[in-house]
Protein backbone atom coordinates (compact mmCIF):
# COMPACT_ATOMS: atom_id res chain seq x y z
CA UNK A 1 0.00 0.00 0.00
CA UNK A 2 1.56 3.52 -1.17
CA UNK A 3 0.79 6.15 1.31
CA UNK A 4 1.54 9.94 0.43
CA UNK A 5 2.08 12.05 3.14
CA UNK A 6 0.90 15.96 3.01
CA UNK A 7 2.74 17.00 6.05
CA UNK A 8 3.44 20.49 7.79
CA UNK A 9 5.32 19.78 11.08
CA UNK A 10 8.67 18.25 10.93
CA UNK A 11 8.41 16.48 14.16
CA UNK A 12 5.33 14.95 13.93
CA UNK A 13 6.41 13.37 10.02
CA UNK A 14 9.21 11.95 11.32
CA UNK A 15 6.97 9.93 13.68
CA UNK A 16 4.37 8.81 10.97
CA UNK A 17 7.42 8.38 8.57
CA UNK A 18 8.83 6.02 11.24
CA UNK A 19 5.74 4.15 12.72
CA UNK A 20 4.30 3.94 9.02
CA UNK A 21 6.98 2.33 7.45
CA UNK A 22 8.26 0.20 10.02
CA UNK A 23 4.60 -1.07 9.95
CA UNK A 24 5.45 -2.01 6.15
CA UNK A 25 3.59 0.74 4.43
CA UNK A 26 5.29 2.15 1.62
CA UNK A 27 5.66 5.73 2.01
CA UNK A 28 6.16 9.13 0.59
CA UNK A 29 6.15 12.13 2.55
CA UNK A 30 5.74 15.85 1.09
CA UNK A 31 7.82 17.48 3.73
CA UNK A 32 10.99 17.42 5.47
CA UNK A 33 11.35 13.51 5.19
CA UNK A 34 10.86 14.08 1.40
CA UNK A 35 14.38 12.32 1.26
CA UNK A 36 14.30 10.15 5.04
CA UNK A 37 18.00 9.54 5.09
CA UNK A 38 18.89 13.69 4.55
CA UNK A 39 15.91 15.06 5.95
CA UNK A 40 15.95 18.79 5.46
CA UNK A 41 14.74 19.74 9.39
CA UNK A 42 17.55 18.97 11.76
CA UNK A 43 15.30 19.15 14.86
CA UNK A 44 14.74 15.01 14.31
CA UNK A 45 17.21 12.22 13.22
CA UNK A 46 17.45 10.72 9.54
CA UNK A 47 15.50 7.57 8.89
CA UNK A 48 17.74 5.57 6.24
CA UNK A 49 15.52 2.29 6.59
CA UNK A 50 12.61 4.29 5.57
CA UNK A 51 11.08 3.57 1.69
CA UNK A 52 13.14 6.11 -0.66
CA UNK A 53 11.86 7.15 -3.97
CA UNK A 54 14.25 9.37 -5.82
CA UNK A 55 11.80 8.72 -8.85
CA UNK A 56 9.06 10.85 -6.93
CA UNK A 57 11.41 13.46 -5.77
CA UNK A 58 12.64 14.12 -8.99
CA UNK A 59 8.80 14.96 -10.37
CA UNK A 60 8.93 17.57 -6.97
CA UNK A 61 12.50 18.76 -7.89
CA UNK A 62 11.67 19.40 -11.47
CA UNK A 63 8.56 21.61 -10.67
CA UNK A 64 11.50 24.40 -10.70
CA UNK A 65 9.82 26.83 -7.96
CA UNK A 66 11.53 28.60 -4.88
CA UNK A 67 9.80 25.89 -2.68
CA UNK A 68 9.10 22.93 -4.63
CA UNK A 69 7.48 21.12 -1.79
CA UNK A 70 5.01 23.26 -1.36
CA UNK A 71 4.03 23.73 -5.03
CA UNK A 72 3.62 20.30 -4.85
CA UNK A 73 1.25 19.72 -1.64
CA UNK A 74 -0.75 23.09 -3.36
CA UNK A 75 -0.85 21.43 -6.97
CA UNK A 76 0.02 17.61 -6.78
CA UNK A 77 1.79 16.11 -9.63
CA UNK A 78 -0.44 13.53 -11.87
CA UNK A 79 2.71 11.53 -11.39
CA UNK A 80 2.15 11.56 -6.97
CA UNK A 81 -1.23 10.84 -7.56
CA UNK A 82 -1.11 7.71 -10.04
CA UNK A 83 1.71 6.48 -7.53
CA UNK A 84 -0.62 6.74 -4.26
CA UNK A 85 -3.34 4.23 -2.67
CA UNK A 86 -3.84 6.53 -0.18
CA UNK A 87 -3.00 10.32 0.71
CA UNK A 88 -3.24 11.54 3.98
CA UNK A 89 -2.74 15.26 4.93
CA UNK A 90 -2.18 16.70 8.16
CA UNK A 91 -3.57 19.95 8.65
CA UNK A 92 -3.83 22.78 5.67
CA UNK A 93 -6.89 20.64 4.43
CA UNK A 94 -8.32 24.00 3.21
CA UNK A 95 -4.97 24.76 0.68
CA UNK A 96 -3.87 21.23 0.24
CA UNK A 97 -7.25 19.07 -0.58
CA UNK A 98 -10.22 21.09 -1.17
CA UNK A 99 -8.64 23.18 -4.56
CA UNK A 100 -7.53 20.15 -6.05
CA UNK A 101 -10.38 17.91 -4.60
CA UNK A 102 -11.96 16.81 -8.21
CA UNK A 103 -8.40 16.00 -9.43
CA UNK A 104 -8.03 13.23 -6.36
CA UNK A 105 -11.62 11.99 -5.55
CA UNK A 106 -10.86 8.93 -6.57
CA UNK A 107 -8.17 7.65 -4.29
CA UNK A 108 -8.75 7.14 -1.28
CA UNK A 109 -8.36 10.66 1.23
CA UNK A 110 -7.39 11.01 4.36
CA UNK A 111 -7.76 14.32 6.39
CA UNK A 112 -5.97 13.87 9.82
CA UNK A 113 -7.01 16.64 12.12
CA UNK A 114 -4.09 16.67 14.62
CA UNK A 115 -5.81 19.58 17.02
CA UNK A 116 -5.55 21.95 14.83
CA UNK A 117 -9.75 22.15 13.34
CA UNK A 118 -12.18 24.47 14.36
CA UNK A 119 -15.74 25.34 13.44
CA UNK A 120 -14.83 26.43 10.29
CA UNK A 121 -12.91 23.70 9.16
CA UNK A 122 -15.54 21.15 10.17
CA UNK A 123 -18.16 23.26 8.53
CA UNK A 124 -16.22 23.85 5.18
CA UNK A 125 -15.33 19.96 5.42
CA UNK A 126 -19.16 18.51 5.24
CA UNK A 127 -19.44 18.51 1.14
CA UNK A 128 -16.37 16.21 0.82
CA UNK A 129 -16.76 13.74 3.54
CA UNK A 130 -20.17 13.36 1.30
CA UNK A 131 -18.25 12.71 -1.90
CA UNK A 132 -15.88 10.39 0.16
CA UNK A 133 -13.32 12.01 2.13
CA UNK A 134 -12.29 9.84 5.75
CA UNK A 135 -11.54 12.09 8.80
CA UNK A 136 -9.19 10.56 11.35
CA UNK A 137 -8.99 12.33 14.73
CA UNK A 138 -6.20 12.63 17.17
CA UNK A 139 -8.64 13.40 20.34
CA UNK A 140 -12.49 11.97 21.20
CA UNK A 141 -12.56 15.51 22.34
CA UNK A 142 -12.27 17.09 18.89
CA UNK A 143 -16.14 15.69 18.67
CA UNK A 144 -16.87 18.63 20.68
CA UNK A 145 -16.10 21.11 18.00
CA UNK A 146 -19.44 23.06 16.83
CA UNK A 147 -20.35 21.65 13.26
CA UNK A 148 -17.92 18.48 14.38
CA UNK A 149 -17.99 16.40 10.89
CA UNK A 150 -17.81 13.14 11.94
CA UNK A 151 -14.80 10.58 11.68
CA UNK A 152 -13.77 7.59 10.59
CA UNK A 153 -11.01 6.79 13.57
CA UNK A 154 -9.77 7.89 16.02
CA UNK A 155 -6.12 7.37 16.39
CA UNK A 156 -3.53 9.27 18.90
CA UNK A 157 -0.50 10.82 18.22
CA UNK A 158 2.56 8.28 17.97
CA UNK A 159 5.96 8.30 20.27
CA UNK A 160 8.03 5.28 20.46
CA UNK A 161 8.68 4.57 23.81
CA UNK A 162 12.24 3.11 22.98
CA UNK A 163 13.29 6.76 22.28
CA UNK A 164 12.21 8.06 25.65
CA UNK A 165 12.94 7.38 29.11
CA UNK A 166 15.66 7.79 31.61
CA UNK A 167 14.73 10.61 33.82
CA UNK A 168 16.40 11.00 36.78
CA UNK A 169 14.90 14.70 37.94
CA UNK A 170 19.00 15.26 39.61
CA UNK A 171 18.36 18.84 38.85
CA UNK A 172 15.56 20.41 40.51
CA UNK A 173 14.00 22.78 38.52
CA UNK A 174 10.76 23.33 36.39
CA UNK A 175 10.66 23.19 32.38
CA UNK A 176 8.56 23.67 29.69
CA UNK A 177 9.30 22.80 26.09
CA UNK A 178 7.26 25.30 23.79
CA UNK A 179 8.48 27.06 20.19
CA UNK A 180 8.15 30.61 20.72
CA UNK A 181 6.10 30.27 24.16
CA UNK A 182 6.69 33.95 24.82
CA UNK A 183 6.22 35.67 21.42
CA UNK A 184 2.60 33.34 20.84
CA UNK A 185 0.79 34.23 23.90
CA UNK A 186 -2.18 33.69 24.55
CA UNK A 187 -2.05 30.87 22.45
CA UNK A 188 0.78 29.22 24.86
CA UNK A 189 -0.71 30.26 27.87
CA UNK A 190 2.90 32.09 28.67
CA UNK A 191 1.26 34.40 31.34
CA UNK A 192 0.05 31.57 32.79
CA UNK A 193 3.23 29.75 33.13
CA UNK A 194 5.17 32.91 34.14
CA UNK A 195 2.99 33.79 37.01
CA UNK A 196 2.80 30.21 38.58
CA UNK A 197 6.71 29.53 38.04
CA UNK A 198 7.39 33.54 39.35
CA UNK A 199 10.69 32.35 42.26
CA UNK A 200 10.79 29.35 41.75
CA UNK A 201 13.49 27.40 39.72
CA UNK A 202 12.52 27.38 36.03
CA UNK A 203 13.82 27.17 32.47
CA UNK A 204 11.48 27.90 29.42
CA UNK A 205 13.13 25.84 26.42
CA UNK A 206 12.99 25.74 22.22
CA UNK A 207 13.31 28.43 19.41
CA UNK A 208 12.42 31.82 21.14
CA UNK A 209 13.05 31.03 24.27
CA UNK A 210 16.30 33.23 24.55
CA UNK A 211 13.71 36.05 25.26
CA UNK A 212 12.37 34.88 28.57
CA UNK A 213 16.23 33.48 29.72
CA UNK A 214 15.87 29.85 27.95
CA UNK A 215 18.41 28.65 26.15
CA UNK A 216 16.72 28.97 22.63
CA UNK A 217 16.47 26.23 20.44
CA UNK A 218 17.74 22.53 21.40
CA UNK A 219 18.98 19.70 19.55
CA UNK A 220 17.07 16.60 19.91
CA UNK A 221 19.44 14.75 21.76
CA UNK A 222 20.00 18.55 24.23
CA UNK A 223 15.82 18.31 24.49
CA UNK A 224 15.83 14.88 25.40
CA UNK A 225 18.83 15.72 28.15
CA UNK A 226 16.46 18.13 30.11
CA UNK A 227 13.69 16.16 29.76
CA UNK A 228 15.70 13.63 31.89
CA UNK A 229 17.46 15.68 34.03
CA UNK A 230 14.37 18.61 35.35
CA UNK A 231 12.36 17.63 38.33
CA UNK A 232 8.89 18.59 36.69
CA UNK A 233 7.52 19.88 33.77
CA UNK A 234 4.73 22.64 33.66
CA UNK A 235 2.28 22.07 30.44
CA UNK A 236 0.40 25.05 29.07
CA UNK A 237 -0.75 23.92 26.29
CA UNK A 238 -0.96 25.01 22.74
CA UNK A 239 -4.72 26.38 21.80
CA UNK A 240 -6.76 25.44 20.20
CA UNK A 241 -4.99 21.44 20.70
CA UNK A 242 -6.75 18.95 23.04
CA UNK A 243 -2.85 18.34 23.66
CA UNK A 244 0.51 18.37 21.82
CA UNK A 245 3.64 16.46 20.94
CA UNK A 246 5.67 17.95 23.47
CA UNK A 247 2.90 16.79 26.53
CA UNK A 248 3.58 13.01 25.20
CA UNK A 249 7.32 13.32 24.84
CA UNK A 250 7.74 14.83 28.75
CA UNK A 251 5.78 11.89 29.45
CA UNK A 252 7.21 9.22 27.88
CA UNK A 253 10.39 10.53 29.39
CA UNK A 254 9.36 10.17 32.72
CA UNK A 255 9.41 13.72 33.72
CA UNK A 256 6.64 14.16 36.24
CA UNK A 257 4.25 16.52 34.17
CA UNK A 258 1.72 19.25 36.25
CA UNK A 259 -0.90 20.65 33.18
CA UNK A 260 -2.81 23.55 33.19
CA UNK A 261 -6.33 23.36 33.16
CA UNK A 262 -9.08 23.45 30.45
CA UNK A 263 -10.85 27.03 31.75
CA UNK A 264 -7.48 28.91 30.46
CA UNK A 265 -7.99 27.54 27.16
CA UNK A 266 -10.81 30.00 26.01
CA UNK A 267 -9.50 31.40 22.88
CA UNK A 268 -12.10 30.18 21.26
CA UNK A 269 -15.75 30.02 23.48
CA UNK A 270 -15.47 25.90 23.03
CA UNK A 271 -11.70 26.00 23.72
CA UNK A 272 -12.35 24.66 27.42
CA UNK A 273 -14.47 21.47 25.58
CA UNK A 274 -11.48 20.62 23.58
CA UNK A 275 -8.84 20.27 26.14
CA UNK A 276 -7.63 16.65 27.79
CA UNK A 277 -4.20 18.01 28.66
CA UNK A 278 -5.10 17.78 32.50
CA UNK A 279 -7.02 14.39 31.79
CA UNK A 280 -3.80 12.85 30.21
CA UNK A 281 -1.72 14.25 32.64
CA UNK A 282 -3.16 12.61 35.57
CA UNK A 283 -1.99 14.03 39.25
CA UNK A 284 -4.86 13.98 41.77
CA UNK A 285 -5.28 17.84 42.27
CA UNK A 286 -7.43 20.42 40.67
CA UNK A 287 -5.42 22.05 37.84
CA UNK A 288 -7.58 24.76 37.11
CA UNK A 289 -6.42 26.25 40.16
CA UNK A 290 -3.09 28.15 40.01
CA UNK A 291 -1.80 28.00 43.40
CA UNK A 292 -2.60 24.48 43.30
CA UNK A 293 -0.55 23.86 40.47
CA UNK A 294 2.27 26.13 42.30
CA UNK A 295 2.25 24.30 45.59
CA UNK A 296 2.40 20.66 43.39
CA UNK A 297 5.24 22.16 41.57
CA UNK A 298 7.05 23.05 45.32
CA UNK A 299 6.01 19.51 46.24
CA UNK A 300 8.01 17.43 43.22
CA UNK A 301 10.82 19.98 43.42
CA UNK A 302 11.02 19.33 47.53
CA UNK A 303 10.31 15.41 46.67
CA UNK A 304 11.95 13.17 44.87
CA UNK A 305 10.23 10.33 46.12
CA UNK A 306 6.78 11.89 45.09
CA UNK A 307 8.47 12.97 41.86
CA UNK A 308 9.36 9.55 41.38
CA UNK A 309 6.08 7.91 41.95
CA UNK A 310 4.31 10.84 39.75
CA UNK A 311 6.92 9.44 36.88
CA UNK A 312 6.61 5.44 36.98
CA UNK A 313 2.45 6.71 36.71
CA UNK A 314 2.64 9.12 33.91
CA UNK A 315 5.39 7.15 31.86
CA UNK A 316 3.26 3.66 31.77
CA UNK A 317 -0.18 6.22 31.03
CA UNK A 318 1.81 7.38 28.12
CA UNK A 319 3.27 3.99 26.65
CA UNK A 320 -0.79 2.66 26.73
CA UNK A 321 -1.76 5.91 25.13
CA UNK A 322 0.58 6.95 22.45
CA UNK A 323 3.41 3.88 22.12
CA UNK A 324 4.16 1.73 19.08
CA UNK A 325 2.33 -1.54 20.27
CA UNK A 326 -1.25 0.34 20.44
CA UNK A 327 -1.25 3.07 17.62
CA UNK A 328 0.37 0.92 15.04
CA UNK A 329 -2.51 -1.22 15.64
CA UNK A 330 -4.92 1.51 15.21
CA UNK A 331 -3.37 2.35 12.11
CA UNK A 332 -3.45 -0.76 10.67
CA UNK A 333 -6.96 -1.80 11.29
CA UNK A 334 -7.66 1.68 9.97
CA UNK A 335 -5.82 1.24 6.45
CA UNK A 336 -5.63 -2.21 5.91
CA UNK A 337 -2.86 -4.67 5.90
CA UNK A 338 -0.21 -2.84 4.22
Amino acid sequence: MNLLLLMAHSIEEYDQVRLLSGLGYDVFSLGGYIDPAHPHDPKRPALPDAPRHPELQAVVDALGTDDNITAAKDRLPDDLIDWADVIVCHHYEHRWLWPQWDRIRHKRVVWRTVGQSVEHNERLAEPYRADGLQIVRYSPKERNIPGYAGEDALIRFYKDPAEYGGWTGDEPVVINVTQHLRQRDPYTNWRFWDEATAGLPRLALGPGSEVIGGPGELTYDEMKGWLRRARCYLYTGTQPASYTLGLIEAMMTGIPVISIGPKHMDIFPYGPDLFEGHAIATIPIRPNRLRTIRETLLWLLDDPDFALDVSHHQRSKAIRLFGRDAIGAQWRAFLGAP
